[in-house]
């Protein structure tokens, strides 16, 4: 006898210590979801109480004490009254919360612990009729066994897919854990039943998988309506004006390096500094150009204002504020990219109306289809296209009108910034020019903000207001788009604008070409990192070990060079 209640003592211990060991971590994540303190040691002065009186009612089977009425209301309460006070004014304390948060805390903790710890005991007790019924040779149990497990898949199968059914679910952050509480609703039963009943079990098996199974799709069917009721969901507007000449975008001191990883370890040997301290803003109704060569960094500014790199230092700033590194939904909503290849960015198993409503069902909450194929065809005439192509798939249609597709994806959700990773690169010269002419169609009828990103001057002078020119990770020249072609004063920009191909019958020779090659982005050259292409008569020996600094040509107008330009005299010294 005191073998056996030594025994039952020993395993009640062990499944409390395991308890604990999870109770922590549910605190940990509780805390972590809530943008509490994940600290480990305040999770685990929380759990405290749990255990001590927890452990408390199994010690007390030790000693020979009558064990009536008394010592199971002791253990009651001092589960329900004892360890929710505590564990609320200790979260209280520790987290600085109000009482009613960490009471409700303590409580969604308490009954995880609970559901687990009756988990935990069903386990074990199937474990044992597992091992009793292998070793006997009784055909009914072990048929009974076999339609369980039978059962118990069936059961898996179709609750999961039913807690993940439905439009709605894609816009739910939870969707595992509803179908993890609807499974122990089901597992909970039919194990149950398999252990009360286990040598009947064959014949009423389907009984019993049918409760389980109603059991769960009731509790998944509760838990998504409730999830379905904390879905933001967002009116779609018409299209709208936006408010010209406001700040929407500023980028200060941008800087993203790509670490290098070598040997066994994979430690850390250099790093590519694709951007190293870009700065500049976009207003509504304003287009910034950002030109250079090939590799100075011009996507991965996008990539790091998108959020799709992580930056190494600097600030990104939208409507004055600071975009974190966990990028929100309604900034998705707000910021909108038009990437370079066309047929990249379209799913070609999916047809137009399903491309262009994604936007709606994930960051909007729209899910009806009436609505979505109403807000899709009004898209789509925004962008001079008809209601016959709604239906049909991204291969049946030219280069232009897939372009003008992604740009009404990037419509759908009323963005005020849109950015435009070199949208008519792959695209004929009369087709450039219609997508061209369309941006600028919208941007002047709804001030949306453009950051052209593009290696193509002419299409730059035709779209820009703004222009901001790179040089292997850094800005050299910034400004208005008639002071950048009429009057550009850096030696890159000089270089640049004498090197593109116009159209000349009389001399078709190329007149100009940049000498030297582009550095490397993992060991740039001391000083101004353009001193050895450059050919200006500014050049001296300060520009190999000095770096550049900004100069002000004239209002809105700068430069990022080491010595001013032969004659000029910058305004800051006049």
């Amino acid at each position: 006898m005191l073998q056996m209640v030594d025994f039952i003592v020993a395993k009640e211990i062990g499944i409390i210590i395991v308890l604990f060991l999870m109770g922590i971590f549910i605190v940990r994540w509780y805390a972590r979801d809530k943008g509490w303190s994940p600290s480990l040691l305040k999770a685990l002065i929380t759990q405290i109480p749990w255990l001590v009186f927890t452990l408390l009612p199994v010690l007390l089977l030790v000693f020979p004490i009558n064990k009536g009425i008394f010592i199971d209301l002791f253990i009651i309460v001092s589960q329900i009254i004892f360890i929710t006070s505590l564990g609320m004014l200790i979260i209280s304390v520790i987290y600085e919360k109000e009482l009613l948060v960490s009471l409700i805390c303590i409580i969604v903790v308490q009954v995880i612990l609970f559901v687990l710890y009756n988990l935990i005991d069903l386990l074990y007790n199937l474990y044992n009729t597992l091992v009793v019924i292998s070793s006997i040779t009784s055909g009914t149990s072990r048929g009974g066994m076999i339609m369980y497990f039978i059962s118990l898949f069936a059961l898996l199968g179709i609750t999961i897919f039913f807690s993940y059914w439905g439009d709605r679910m894609q816009l739910v952050k939870r969707k595992r854990l509803i179908a993890l509480i609807s499974l122990i609703t089901g597992v909970y039963i039919l194990t149950y039943n398999y252990l009360l009943l286990y040598e009947t079990f064959y014949s009423e098996f389907f009984i019993y998988l049918f409760m389980s199974l109603l059991s769960s799709l009731v509790v998944a069917i509760i838990l998504k309506q409730i999830a379905y009721r904390s879905i933001p969901y967002y009116e779609i507007r018409e299209l709208i004006q936006l408010e010209k000449g406001k700040k929407i975008l500023e980028v200060n001191n941008l800087v993203v390096h790509y670490p290098l990883m070598a040997g066994m370890l994979k430690r850390q040997v250099g790093a590519v500094k694709a951007v190293n301290g870009v700065s500049f803003n976009i207003k509504t109704g304003q287009t910034l150009g950002l030109v250079g060569e090939s590799g100075c960094g011009k996507t991965t500014v996008a990539n790091a204002i998108l959020g799709i790199v992580d930056k190494t230092s600097g600030d990104i700033l939208f409507n004055k504020e600071l975009i974190p590194k966990e990028y929100p939904k309604y900034l998705r909503r707000k910021i909108q990219i038009v990437f370079q290849d066309p047929d990249a960015s379209l799913n070609p198993r999916m047809k137009i109306v399903d491309i262009i409503s994604e936007p709606l069902k994930n960051l909007l909450g729209i899910t009806k289809k009436d609505e979505i194929r109403r807000i899709v065809l009004k898209l789509l005439d925004q962008v001079s296209l008809k209601r016959e192509h709604m239906d049909r798939y991204p291969h049946e249609f030219s280069g232009g009108q897939k372009q003008r597709i992604i740009i009404a994806r990037a419509l759908a959700s009323n963005p005020e910034l849109i950015i435009l990773d070199e949208p008519t690169s792959a695209l004929d010269v009369s087709v450039q020019a219609q997508i061209l002419n369309l941006l600028k169609k919208l941007q002047k009828t709804y001030n949306y903000g453009f950051l052209f990103i593009t290696h193509n001057l002419s299409v730059v002078n035709h779209i820009a207001d703004k222009v901001a020119v790179m040089y292997l990770g850094k800005l050299v020249e910034i400004g208005d788009t008639e002071q950048i072609f009429n009057s550009p004063i850096h030696p890159y920009t000089q270089a640049l604008l004498s090197s593109r191909s116009e159209i000349d019958v009389k001399n078709r020779d190329i007149t100009f070409v940049i000498e030297g090659e582009v550095p490397s982005p993992i060991a740039p050259p001391p000083g101004c990192t353009f001193h050895p292409r450059c050919v200006s008569d500014a050049r001296t020996k300060e520009c190999e070990y000095e770096r550049p600094h900004e100069i002000k040509i004239e209002e809105g107008h700068y430069i990022w060079c080491v010595n001013p330009p032969v004659g000029f005299t910058p305004v800051d010294e006049e």
